[in-house]
This record gives C-alpha cells, structure tokens and sequence, in this order.
C-alpha cells in the first residue's frame, strides 16, 4: 500500500513514478559485518550508518519492476562541523550496503562512484553545480552481492582539503537496455543527516533530501575509511616567551621537551606556544597557562577522533651553572658532559700538546665562566676546574674539565652511515655489535683509559659503572667511533 500511496501523492510531480522497492530477498533486516582486513592501523572511520542492518523495503528507486532508470544517491560529510576533523583527510575505503543485485542480462551490472567537495553545507540542501570532482571510479555489482557490504578501495590521490565537505555520489546507470535492477541498502539508524537523490526519469532533475519525497526513514549505510596526511601525532614546536635556548625535542623513543628558562623565571604560570600538524590537537592546548614548578607535565597529542595519540613528558627549567658545550680544534670524537659529576672530557688528537689548549666553553645567558672561554689553559696534569656563576644571583658551580689523547686514524667515519649496527644501547649487561668487516673493538671512559680491547661482537658491561662511554671499531684500514650508554 506505501508503494500505491506515494505513486498518487507524487502525481502532479514525478511524471513517471518514484517508487519504494517492491520486492527483496530479504524478508527480514539483514546484519552483516564490515571486515577489517582492508584497513590499516592509521585509517579510521566515518559514518553516518548506527548500525549496519538493512531494513527491506526502505531505498526510495526510480524504476520499472525489472529494470531502474539513472539514479543518483548522495551522502554528505562535513568533516570538520559533524566530524570534528580539522586536517587534510585521504579517502581509502568505501563501504556500502547492497540490498539487492539483479542483472537481467548480465551476472553483474555498472556502479560509478563519484567523491566530490564542496566549501559549504547547510545540512539541508545543496546545488550539484558547487561540487568540484576528486575521482569517478565504475565497479561491478554481481547478483552475489546482494546482502553484503562491498568494499572499495581507492588508488587516486582523494585528499579532502582541511575546511571543505566531502560528498559521495552513488550512480546507478540506466538499466533499461540490460533489466539492471539494483537496490542500494538502508535504515534510519543513523547519527546525523541525510541521503539525496536525483533521478530525471523521475522529475527529480537536482538533488533533493529523500524526506521531501516522502522517505525521511531512508539513509544508506555507507562507511568510509582514510586517515590524515600527517598520521603521526609530534609536537613540531614547544616555545615559550624569554626561554634562552632553543628547545629540545626529542620524539620516538623518547618523547620529551624541555625548554631552558632565565635564572630568575617563576615557573608556576607560564604559557607555552605549541605547534602540532593538521588534524591533531594538544592537551593542555597551545595558549594554556601552565604550572611547571612541580616537573615535567604531560602534554597529549592525538587527532580528533581520538585514534593515534601520544604523549610527551614536557620540563621547564630554569637555567643553571652549567657547562652546556665546548669544543677544541684538536678535538677528536664526542665531549662528554656529566651533569650530576660535573664534569667535561674532551678526546683529543694524541700528539696534542696538552700544556697549551684553549676549549671554548658555552654556558647559559646570564652566566659566566673562570677561566674566561676560550683563554689558553694547561691539561697535561689533570683536570683544569671551571667555575661558572651567575651574573647577579647568588648561584656558583666548580666544573672538572679533563682532556685525554685518542690514537690517529686512517679515517673516521660516521657510524650511522655505514651499515653498523651497536644493540641495544643503552646497555645493560651485554651489547652486540653486528658488522660484518669487525676487526676489533676497544672501549674507553670518560678518563680516556682503555678497558676492552677485543675481537668479540658480543661484549659484557655488567660489571661496568653507569655512565658514557667511547666505542672504537677496526675494520682494515677504518675506524668508527660511537657512544655508548651503560645503565644498569
């Protein structure tokens, strides 16, 4: 009776007939599962579908008993307002419900799919003429299909610029010719919105909402898969005003900022400037006031949905007498800088003249250093002692600068650019080193004095102090030098 109902209420408007399905191989709602395999770990989903059951009978269809005219279904996505996703946004999947597939002459027949984006929606209506074309894509509907969710998969560059909608046309050809009969499936369990239609053998020349052509129960069951180009969540900048160095960074493993404030800060209400990528957003967010007296806070950062996150443990210091660098010209390999001995060792050429160098010596804004940096000083006894203090605060600490000689070498090369692996490290009780060309291997400490010398790629630190230390690899007429870490 619905059937006969909306063929006499759409009279004067459809001069053919917009009719509800009149049959299906379902007498009941179908559920069906989506799958997953399809999906990778930084894709996720967007819906208006509750639920997945098709309810029979619900898909409003231009046709003709065995046969439909050209249909065009459209679901609109307003990323940004319904979504709440705030990034450019890469369409990869496509699902949605097939009721039922007839192909007369054919054991399948054409579905062209169209995504289209349009700047603004009013969740009422919208004008064909405003969408711009991403991609068309034609498949094939089998008969087989019928009851399933079909799954497509986009190879196009379907990137939906931050701010813009995202449309998705369903275009059922004319299936005159062949007696094509397809019905999309439907419900009303939906979140929000609605399904459009075009159908000009019908009188329905534009899109118009289903619910003015009386079907206010009909959404199709459609879900679509993408992620954000920068599916990573990472704090591309942490600043905050009179900080006196850059910031530091550290993402994958460590996932810490610190950032180094005068001397005289107060830390209890700052107000950090952060910059993270498109679509991810930070908590606390960028512009809050924070209290950093206590330690490291935690800032989070996650996409909009919730579905890739990560957190950074975030310290503000105030600057201290530190010795944050230094450097000579007949440096050979990495300084060391323990901040909790406080102390500095600097390998240098052997044959150095150790009772004439002049390091340079970096300390924070506001401090100075005894001797003055960079003034000519006398190793060749031990440790020279440094003093730093600030220039108004009482706040003073003594540095041990040491310099030891490391043998020459026919050529010293950068370790992470050869295929030299050093695991793990840090170390604890073991750490291998895996090369193919190993010579052998010497270690030193910070004093400079060798504690192994061996041919072994598998080497025991158990008994080792916690600390840095210098790894020297032979291979032929090669020398590669790396730090490693000991922490028990």
């Amino acid at each position: 009776m619905k059937h006969l109902l909306l063929c006499f209420l759409f009279v004067n408007i459809l001069y053919s007939g917009l009719y509800a399905q009149q049959f299906s191989v379902n007498t009941d709602s179908v559920v069906i599962n989506s799958g997953s395999d399809f999906k990778s770990t930084d894709e996720f989903l967007i819906t208006h579908s509750h639920s997945q059951g098709i309810v029979p009978g619900n898909t409003a269809l231009c046709n003709k008993n065995l046969f439909h005219y050209e249909n065009s279904y459209f679901l609109v996505y307003d990323l940004q307002n319904d979504f709440n996703l705030n990034g450019d946004w890469l369409v990869q999947n496509l699902e949605f419900a097939v009721e039922d597939a007839e192909a007369g002459n054919n054991i399948s027949q054409p579905l062209i799919i169209k995504l289209w984006v349009m700047s603004d929606y009013n969740h009422h209506s919208f004008i064909q003429d405003s969408l711009t074309l991403l991609v068309s894509d034609t498949i094939s509907v089998s008969d087989t299909d019928s009851g399933t969710l079909k799954n497509i998969e986009f190879n196009h560059d379907n990137t939906v610029s931050e701010g813009k909608v995202l449309v998705v046309e369903f275009l059922l050809p004319d299936g005159t010719e062949n007696n094509n009969l397809l019905f999309l499936g439907s419900n009303n369990d939906r979140y929000s919105d609605s399904t459009y239609i075009r159908a000009p053998h019908c009188g329905v020349a534009e899109p118009v909402n289903v619910s003015e052509i009386l079907f206010p129960d009909m959404m199709l069951i459609a879900n679509i898969y993408g992620q954000y180009l920068s599916p990573n969540p990472e704090i591309l900048s942490f600043h905050i005003n009179g900080q006196i160095t850059d910031t530091q960074i550290n993402n994958d493993p460590d996932y810490t900022v610190k950032v180094v404030m005068p001397a005289d800060t107060v830390l209890n209400a700052l107000v950090p400037d952060i910059q993270i990528p498109a679509g991810f957003q930070v908590t606390p967010a960028s512009g809050d006031t924070v209290d950093f007296s206590s330690g490291p806070v935690t800032y989070t950062v996650d996409n909009n949905l919730s579905k890739v996150t990560k957190s950074w443990a975030v310290s503000v210091v105030k600057a201290g007498p530190d010795i944050i660098n230094a450097s000579l010209p007949e440096q050979q390999g990495q300084i060391v800088i323990n901040n909790t001995d406080f102390t500095v060792t600097i390998p240098v050429l052997e044959g150095s003249d150790l009772s004439n160098l002049s390091p340079t010596i970096y300390v924070y804004d506001g401090f100075t250093v005894t001797p003055a940096s960079g003034t000519s000083q006398d190793f060749s006894a031990g440790p020279v002692t440094y003093t730093v203090s600030h220039n108004s605060l009482p706040i003073t600490q003594d540095w041990q600068v040491s310099v030891f000689e490391v043998p020459a070498v026919t050529s010293v090369e950068d370790l992470y650019a050869d295929k030299i692996k050093i695991f793990p490290n840090p170390a604890n009780t073991y750490f291998f080193i895996e090369y193919n060309e190993l010579n052998r291997a010497e270690i030193f400490n910070i004093t400079g004095k060798k504690i192994i010398d061996t041919s072994d790629n598998k080497i025991s630190v158990s008994d080792f102090p916690d600390g840095i230390y210098f790894l020297k690899i032979y291979s032929n007429n090669k020398v590669y030098n790396k730090k490693i870490m000991i922490i028990h």
